[in-house]
């Protein structure tokens, strides 16, 4: 196997839920040894979301099973002091820590960024909460639809003259997991180049706001507000989603220019749209969008979903298949893409979870199936602290480990 990217990097991670798990399977995938801090105490909620087969456990759920692939997880009671040491040990021979719990939680243990750069100065270290770690709302908890709520997003989500809307999913953990990645790496090569570590402190509603920058910048640039305008778009018509052929069938469809307009009226047979003063130029067509939106979703009823796709496709015209995710896993391009990958689980076996939505011509990825809670806890204080056997049984005895 060629060299990982991040092999002899270690990080301590104390995440749970979604984000900071999302971003450390994404760099134990890169070679990174990624130790999960967890707690019997107070599992990660995600490890009891699904049962495989039915059945719940915090060893079987699906979504954990995701997530929180290429790492090893050790078990420990934070509430014991001599838990609170073992975890500064593993800190002290790591490079990288990150925690996504409210602000404050990890330094009533003794393991908050001033604690632990004590006994590592150039750790990098991040915390991901939805407000930050200062001001009036830092230590409010928070999951995605209220950190959606507070970035604005809600407010430019949904349709004219309806209640604000979230996006639905577990979105935005996984793109605030995203760009934790990128923060992370950004740190490691500053140490790497100033041999300085850093704290990171991520406001997960911040980033959000960041990924709608249409809206601010109309605000600061023309203080317009933008208010919620569904799938349409202020610049091309038609652009959305419309009805086709079947049961719950839909097709998404958008047009760029006049050209590409006179195109669609062609496949769907309606020529005479395309000189028709309502809807030959794209300002007509916005002025007349209801009415052009009716009329495009009367003809694509009509057409068998993927053949009408196909036929817009030869056109050069920007079309697909609105997926269910059923569909999107038997897609053809998506299965041989590769991203689909088969790791095994000590409990439950094989089991079918997304890897990194890349392909790296000299790397090859290092993917593990997440562990079972506290799987790896006797091999992590054996070879990495050097404990003996007979003192990680006196651990156990004591609930230290638990």
């Amino acid at each position: 196997m060629n060299k990982m990217p991040l092999a002899g990097i270690r990080i301590a991670d104390f995440g749970w839920i979604y984000a900071v798990p999302h971003a450390t399977a994404w760099l134990g995938a890169m070679g990174a040894d990624v130790i999960r801090i967890e707690s019997m105490r107070a599992p990660d909620l995600v490890r009891f979301l699904t049962g495989t087969d039915g059945i719940v456990g915090a060893n079987r759920s699906g979504v954990f099973h995701s997530i929180n692939t290429s790492r090893r997880s050790i078990v420990l009671n934070l509430a014991i002091p001599e838990a609170q040491q073992i975890a500064r040990e593993i800190v002290a021979k790591s490079d990288i820590a990150c925690e996504n719990f409210t602000v404050g939680n990890l330094s009533k243990y003794n393991l908050g960024y001033e604690d632990l750069v004590k006994i590592k100065p150039d750790l990098i270290m991040l915390s991901g909460t939805p407000l930050g770690q200062d001001g009036p709302f830092a230590r409010t908890v928070g999951f995605g639809p209220t950190t959606q709520a507070f970035a604005g997003l809600c407010h430019i989500t949904g349709y004219p003259d309806s209640f604000p809307c979230g996006i639905g999913g577990t979105w935005p953990d996984f793109a605030v997991g995203t760009a934790m990645v990128f923060f992370l790496l950004a740190a490691l090569h500053y140490r790497d180049r100033t041999g300085e570590g850093q704290y990171l402190d991520l406001s997960m509603a911040e980033t959000v706001t960041t990924m709608m920058p249409e809206a601010m910048l109309d605000f600061l640039m023309n203080g317009r507000d933008q208010g919620p305008i569904g799938n349409r778009d202020e610049a091309m018509a038609p652009h959305g989603v419309f009805p086709v052929a079947g049961d719950d069938q839909w097709i998404a469809i958008a047009i760029a220019s006049d050209t590409e307009f006179a195109k669609l009226c062609e496949v769907l047979s309606i020529s005479s749209m395309a000189t028709d003063p309502k809807f030959a130029k794209l300002v007509a067509r916005l002025k007349n969008v209801e009415e052009l939106e009716r009329e495009v979703a009367a003809r694509t009823r009509k057409f068998d979903r993927d053949g009408l796709v196909a036929k817009l496709r030869a056109h050069d015209l920007a079309a697909g298949p609105v997926y269910k995710t059923e569909e999107v896993l038997h897609d053809p391009a998506f299965v041989e893409s590769g991203m689909l990958l088969k790791l095994k689980h000590s409990e439950v076996g094989e089991r079918a979870v997304p890897g990194l939505p890349v392909s790296f011509s000299a790397i090859d990825l290092k993917y593990s199936g997440a562990p079972a809670i506290g799987e790896n806890t006797d091999e992590v204080l054996r070879e990495l602290l050097g404990y003996s056997a007979d003192k990680i049984a006196r651990l156990k005895e004591a609930n230290v480990l638990f």
